[in-house]
């Protein structure tokens, strides 16, 4: 392979229904089950290693819905998206656009990938190939015994390998260009997502403890509603009523913070 001594990639593209496509590419190019194919990637991570005696560092990115324009996407996935290149220093070498390749593309989905592919500089175009992936995602199946069964996949990391090695020759050696400045704001921006994320939880936990605490103070207050008098069964009633309200309100809160 060509004279890099190693290479940077970035895995970006959209998601739709279940597939884990950036991911599953990222780990047959590093041989080994470094990302998580169970769920969806919620932020930027990057995974290193030796592959064919050189070092090789991909970066999996959150995908966004091919169905969203960039404004439907949230704040974080753009963020995350936008962060990837700085987890990959100096910048990489190429980005690899990962597609299936069973997809229909629709207007509306080319229109998504334009407006996502603004999150980066003008360079972007440059610096990408397109990937189109024609495999089942590997989910519990060890990935070095799925390499030895289809020998044909090391065949085509290589063949990939020659593809970036071109594309970096093209670019005059030059990966793409990050902005320091910007990595800082980005990092300052994830950080105060993680802290108000922080605070939101504790405010649900302290809603939490002052409804259980409600609960308790009812139950005790209710210990002598059974074989009290008759004139005690409008009260205990009504606790009953109370408590059934408090924990279909705590379901709710639930359900909403699932969402």
């Amino acid at each position: 392979v060509g004279s890099c001594l190693d290479l940077r990639i970035v895995l970006i593209g959209g998601r739709r229904g279940s597939k884990r496509s950036k991911s599953s590419t990222g780990n047959l190019i590093l041989g080994q089950n470094v990302f998580d194919t169970s769920s969806r990637t919620a932020q930027s991570t990057a995974r290193q290693r030796e592959v064919h005696g050189r070092l090789v560092t991909v970066v999996d990115t959150p995908g966004w819905l091919w169905e969203y324009s960039r404004e439907e996407t949230s704040e974080l996935d753009q963020i995350e998206i936008q962060n990837s290149v700085h987890l990959c220093p100096p910048g990489p070498h190429a980005f690899l656009l990962v597609i299936p390749v069973e997809f229909n593309f629709p207007r509306i989905f080319k229109l998504s990938l334009k407006e996502h592919l603004e999150l980066f500089n003008a360079d972007v175009l440059k610096h990408t190939i397109v990937l189109f992936t024609a495999f089942t995602p590997i989910r519990e199946e060890n990935i070095q015994h799925y390499i030895k069964k289809y020998p044909t996949v090391q065949t085509q990391v290589l063949e990939l390998f020659r593809k970036i090695e071109e594309l970096v020759t093209n670019n005059l050696n030059n990966p793409y260009s990050v902005d320091e400045t910007q990595g800082i704001i980005l990092t300052q921006k994830l950080q105060s997502f993680v802290e108000n994320a922080s605070r939101r939880r504790n405010k649900v936990l302290k809603k939490r403890q002052k409804l259980r605490a409600q609960i308790e103070g009812m139950l005790q207050t209710s210990s002598g509603c059974n074989g009290s008098q008759n004139s005690w069964f409008g009260s205990c009633h009504g606790f009953r009523v109370t408590v059934r309200i408090i924990f279909r309100n705590l379901k709710k809160k639930k359900n909403q913070q699932k969402l």
